[in-house]
């Protein structure tokens, strides 16, 4: 059986020692990058592949110990006004979830706004490349369906993943909330709790940022319910003030609770204050870590955030570097919320135990 390349057989042939080839192979920062090259090279003139247990020992090594600094991953902020992705949640719990866990992996997690490159992704690349930075997030975009080409974007220097579907192409391991999975999570809670006639406010844009997952997920569960009980979506298309439509959909359809998926978990409370009708349940699907009078689903963005910095650093590690052949897409489980927009008892009960 022919012996499998190592290591050690680099270190012989570049004329180095075994640590300064298993950080080369690492990208490390510490190796000069001319020296980098040339046992990459090496490395794959022999035929070597990393042994897969002893990668896995090593980890688990690295994990028992708080690890050391081990470079800078860079969090690519693409919008025109930054400071609405450093405030806004989810955005803002994205960003914070990722840098508590670069720290804790021994990263420090940067942000690049775009604006400062001139909105310029060959650029930022350049910039990214000189100071050896080696995994990048690329948080939520600002247009859904955006693009980046890959020639203004040097994808092999770095290991990237996307939070959220608004990145089109290239397709990039991606970690996002399982949308699908909230939205028939939040109307079997709502059924449990006795309401019948469940209908839903939706939003054009949401649906295209999230492939319309939230929207897939309602419109299955619909299904499940009898004829009679089946309720038009709302659609919102545009920014303006939809509240007097709103009301008359309310008023032509008599749901009892309603999920609002519009990106706007205000809004239902208003329309539920202007309509004085106390006895119709509201649910948003998009909370978020702090207290609310809303009943609904926290996305759990923080975990969303602490995942893609784990997603990167694995990367980084494996010395995985370029668009993937066949990307991931990383679900996080959102997790349902009580709360008094919500009440149990004032819809069917009847009905929720024959569901």
């Amino acid at each position: 059986m022919e012996k499998r390349p190592t290591m050690r057989d680099i270190a012989k042939l570049a004329n180095v020692s075994g640590v300064t080839v298993s950080l080369a192979l690492r990208k490390h920062s510490s190796i000069p990058q001319r020296t980098r090259e040339r046992i990459e090279e090496i490395a794959r003139q022999i035929g070597y592949r990393p042994d897969p247990a002893l990668s896995a020992l090593m980890a688990y090594r690295r994990g028992a110990k708080p690890s050391g600094y081990q470079g800078t991953i860079a969090w690519i902020n693409p919008h025109i006004h930054p400071e609405y992705v450093r405030n806004a949640p989810p955005f803002s719990l994205y960003f914070q979830g990722a840098s508590e866990r670069c720290v804790e992996l021994g990263y420090k997690l940067e942000e690049f706004p775009l604006v400062d490159f001139n909105m310029n992704y060959k650029q930022l690349s350049k910039v990214l490349y000189s100071r050896n930075i080696q995994g990048v997030i690329f948080s939520p975009q600002e247009r859904h369906q955006a693009h980046i080409s890959t020639i203004s974007f040097n994808w092999d220097r770095f290991s990237s993943v996307s939070l959220g579907f608004s990145l089109v192409r290239p397709q990039l391991h991606t970690i996002v909330p399982a949308q699908y999975r909230s939205a028939r999570l939040a109307m079997r809670k709502l059924r449990s709790l006795g309401y019948r006639r469940i209908g839903c406010i939706s939003n054009e844009t949401l649906n295209k940022r999230t492939d319309s997952n939230f929207l897939g997920g309602y419109l299955v569960e619909q299904c499940r319910v009898p004829v009679d009980c089946r309720i038009p979506v709302f659609t919102m298309s545009r920014d303006r003030d939809y509240m007097p439509e709103c009301r008359k959909w309310c008023r032509l359809h008599k749901p009892d609770a309603i999920l609002d998926f519009s990106d706007r978990s205000s809004y239902s409370l208003q329309l539920l204050r202007s309509l004085q009708n106390h006895k119709l349940g509201i649910a948003s699907i998009d909370l978020q870590d702090e207290p609310s009078e809303l009943a609904g689903i926290n996305q759990n963005s923080r975990l969303v955030g602490r995942v893609a910095a784990d997603e990167v650093a694995g990367l980084i590690l494996a010395n995985r570097r370029g668009i993937p052949d066949i990307p991931k897409r990383v679900l996080i489980e959102g997790s349902w919320v009580d709360g008094p927009s919500a009440p149990r008892g004032i819809g069917s009960a009847s009905f929720a135990k024959k569901m």
